[in-house]
């Protein structure tokens, strides 16, 4: 009950410190010049989907995960604000009616790439449309400490307002080895 009552409490803290209730608050620092920021739509919402790779949870029982041939994976690392290696710090379920939002609060441990990366703590939510609330929904509390590769990208929503999207990938070297790939491609085709 204690450690779910601080879990609470520093979601709480986090959730404000990135500048809204809704946990999805613009990025600060580096992220925070004005600069254009895309609409949430098509492509990019494809690439920054607010879910987990299953196998970053080793739920890739075909072990069919190959990151290099992954042409998602290098399109997210291109196109990233930034590219982050994180733990999750919290994981809290927050009901609104018969549904489940979850946010998760992540941590900075490196950053792999990107000009525009979120402060060192930022929160993320997933929604019941996801594909990993599953995940979360099993997982929930033993995800606290779990390592990722995130790739973020902050958005413009309709109302003007910001809110960041995410994907995570597992924590390993042939997904970091990926990333690092598909960047110098993309400075190779930028030449």
């Amino acid at each position: 009950m204690l450690r779910s009552l601080s879990t609470v409490a520093l979601a709480a803290t986090l959730a404000l410190s990135v500048g809204g209730a809704g946990g999805c608050g613009p990025m600060t620092g580096a992220g925070a010049k004005s600069r254009p920021l895309p609409a949430y739509a098509g492509r990019a919402a494809d690439l920054f989907d607010d879910s987990i790779d299953p196998a970053a949870v080793g739920m890739d029982f075909d072990k069919g995960y190959t990151p290099r041939a992954d042409p998602m994976l290098r399109e997210r690392a291109q196109t990233s604000d930034a590219v982050l290696r994180v733990k999750i710090s919290t994981v809290t379920g927050k009901t609104d009616g018969p549904e489940v939002t979850y946010q998760l609060g992540l941590h900075i441990v490196e950053k792999l790439t990107g000009a525009n990366p979120p402060p060192a703590d930022f929160t993320v939510a997933v929604s019941k449309s996801s594909e990993s609330h599953g995940i979360l929904k099993n997982f929930e509390g033993r995800l606290v400490g779990y390592p990722f590769v995130a790739f973020v990208r902050e958005f413009v929503r309709p109302d003007g307002d910001h809110e960041v999207h995410f994907h995570l990938s597992p924590d390993t070297k042939e997904v970091k080895a990926a990333v690092n790939d598909a960047v110098v491609l993309g400075e190779a085709y930028a030449k």
